[in-house]
């Protein structure tokens, strides 16, 4: 049964995945098979908890899987261990690899109709190629190919008439046979009987209240009034439900001038996973410090003043409460880390009970507004002392912009249980090591 709705137009959506993209770049890297070489990239090798951010094909096959931990490697037999390659994350070298193969489906459509996804996986509107390339089929095996022998690396593509089918049916049916097609008579058939938890957008929270809900599979949620799921979650249940039957709205093809153009930012915030849990309010304390720092000097440089604060706290797995986040409107804009830092604490002190462990953090500045270059005089502070700290963090700004970013930090950054000295030396939360780096 299909939702008597209008449906758009046909499109020839490819949506092109990189196979256990880290571990197959380290594979090309070193000149090994990424099919059936056992290897690992992970994001700390001296510590057992650490997270797998990826495992070659031959490594899944041992029950290994992205992100799982070190420890479940450490666990293998011996003789299956001396097997594996462990090696930590080299993100600056992804990256390239990432454009490479970026610049190849370039070859089969225009930077417009390119969307993409993450650093592994792409969107490409290949509507009207068919006497170019052929059949989908034909036009997913060359897109394959040419990705392999210009950059190494496999991928799998899912087909659809629209953004959501092709992503859906390479989630559910792509990864394992490779290329796959679904088309909207085939949704029902080929995507209702998987559990809701593997639907894209689904998370694990969700999955809950679904699951409470009595909502097992995707069809399952499909078979439910579209109105109840709109009144129990707002419109993100509305959209699910368009999901569930592949339907989708959003545009293929960019106009040219959104890849010149950039969307107005609501909000500029930053977050940090500790290493270990902190219990300590002082160490806390100059996590937030930095985090300030980070999100106001962020404010500045897009020329940006913000009226709310909000801050996101997350404790350790092994206690009762979750965590917190709260948000507070303040008097007047600001990109001041020391205004934003003071609400930062009225806010984390009252909510935390001294000795709860802290394992994420997160503060951001929202209700963003052009920064009119004004200052707000203060009855209860020396108004000229306020200017010149303007003009002291304008400076530092233009220094840090021009010699890289932590060229003037503070003095408190360069403890040993400060993140920023870490964070400073990584890109995407992970070593941003480069190709000239040791290979081993």
């Amino acid at each position: 049964m299909f939702p008597s709705v209008v449906l758009p137009q046909d499109k020839r959506i490819f949506c092109v995945d990189s196979v256990s993209f880290y571990a197959s770049c380290e594979c090309q890297y070193r000149n090994l098979p990424p099919l059936t070489t056992r290897l690992a990239v992970v994001s700390d090798l001296k510590r057992s908890g650490s997270v797998i951010l990826a495992a070659t094909p031959a490594l899944k096959a041992l029950g290994i899987k992205t992100a799982g931990r070190l420890y479940e490697i450490e666990q293998l037999p011996y003789a299956v261990r001396r097997t594996i390659r462990l090696v930590e994350p080299r993100m600056l070298a992804y990256m390239k690899t990432s454009i490479r193969v970026l610049d190849v489906l370039h070859q089969f459509a225009p930077p417009e109709a390119i969307r993409v996804y993450s650093i592994d996986e792409s969107f490409i509107d290949m509507t009207g190629t068919d006497r170019l390339f052929g059949s989908d089929l034909q036009a997913a095996l060359k897109i394959k190919e040419a990705i392999l022998k210009q950059t190494g690396i496999h991928v799998r593509i899912g087909i659809g008439p629209n953004n959501v089918i092709a992503k859906l049916t390479l989630d559910l049916i792509g990864k394992k046979e490779g290329i796959a097609r679904c088309g909207y008579a085939d949704v029902a058939r080929r995507l209702h009987d998987f559990p809701i938890r593997k639907m894209w957008g689904v998370g694990h929270r969700m999955e809950q209240h679904l699951q409470m809900m009595g909502i097992e599979t995707i069809g399952d949620l499909a078979m439910r009034p579209v109105e109840e799921l709109h009144e129990r979650f707002g419109v993100i249940g509305a959209e699910l439900w368009h999901h569930a039957w592949g339907l989708d709205a959003s545009p293929t093809l960019l106009p040219p001038r959104h890849l010149f153009e950039k969307a107005p930012q609501r909000t500029i915030g930053h977050g940090v996973t500790l290493m270990q849990d902190y219990y300590q309010f002082e160490r806390i304390r100059n996590v937030l410090n930095e985090l300030v720092q980070d999100v106001a000097a962020r404010c500045r440089f897009s020329n940006q003043v913000g009226w709310t604060v909000h801050i996101g706290v997350r404790y350790s797995r092994n206690v009762v409460r979750s965590g917190f986040s709260r948000q507070v409107r303040l008097p007047y804009p600001t990109s001041d880390e020391r205004i934003i830092l003071r609400h930062v604490l009225q806010l984390f002190e009252p909510n935390w009970l001294d000795g709860e462990p802290v394992r994420f953090l997160s503060v951001a500045v929202g209700h963003l507004t052009a920064d009119q270059g004004t200052l707000q005089l203060s009855l209860f502070e020396d108004n000229a002392r306020l200017w010149k700290r303007r003009r002291l963090l304008k400076a530092m700004d233009v220094v840090n912009l021009r010699y890289g970013k932590g060229t003037i930090r503070l003095a408190v950054s360069f403890l040993d249980t400060s993140v920023a000295k870490r964070r400073l030396r990584f890109v995407g939360g992970h070593p941003g090591g480069d190709l000239h780096d040791s290979v081993s």
